[in-house]
């Protein structure tokens, strides 16, 4: 008898832990990546989020009480990682996902307050930084911040990782890239360390550089 209720009781707890389906806005999708919860409207109720791939489209779902709302997304889905914060301290959950993609650690966040936004993508970031070469100065910038270096030979600058940490200045974001020469080889190191307010801004703190590769 006691075998018989722990069949049971595991069927029961299967089944109540299974991913459900969408049959909403016209959504049928079993093919679910990766799904989580969190506060992401401010209602103070769970919402969730699901990554659904359907062929080579992949789709970030946002489900709350009220709505389902859908929007497709360019991600690398072979290598890719996700995590929920309240990056811009707006008392609302944000979506984050890491991935990456041709060697270079991506990150893109979105928020769902009135509908699914990219406020952080590596397009958005490479619009904010400025790389300008001047004889035998180069120059980095974002915002009011910038970094000189002098170099004798062409450099060019390579991002190759951004992640929210923890820094000095409190919960941030950091883009890291190196300035190479026409060789591929590091010659110095940048660091941009930044934040996101609540309507969506990057807001720059400070740019690192030091000689040579991280």
């Amino acid at each position: 008898m006691k075998r018989v209720f722990a069949v049971l009781l595991i069927s029961f707890l299967f089944y109540s832990c299974s991913i459900p389906v969408f049959k909403k806005n016209n959504l049928y999708s079993d093919n679910i990546m990766y799904s989580c919860i969190g506060d992401f409207d401010g209602d103070s109720r769970v919402d969730s989020i699901y990554l659904i791939k359907e062929d080579d489209t992949v789709k970030i779902v946002y489900k709350s009480k009220r709505t389902t709302k859908t929007q497709e997304i360019k991600i690398n889905t072979n290598n890719f990682y996700c995590n929920v914060e309240d990056i811009n301290d707006d008392r609302c959950d944000d979506f984050i996902i890491n991935s990456i993609e041709n060697n270079v650690e991506n990150i893109y966040i979105f928020t769902f307050k009135d509908a699914i936004k990219e406020i952080l993508s590596p397009s958005i970031i490479h619009k904010q930084i400025n790389f300008i070469k001047t004889g035998s100065i180069y120059t980095v910038s974002c915002g009011e911040y910038e970094k000189q270096v002098k170099s004798s030979e062409d450099l060019t600058l390579k991002l190759i990782y951004s992640a929210t940490e923890y820094t000095e200045y409190g919960k941030a974001i950091i883009t890291e890239g190196v300035l190479v020469n026409k060789n591929n080889q590091p010659q110095y190191t940048i660091s941009i360390i930044y934040k996101i307010n609540s309507l969506g801004k990057l807001n720059f703190i400070d740019i690192k550089c030091h000689p040579g590769e991280m």
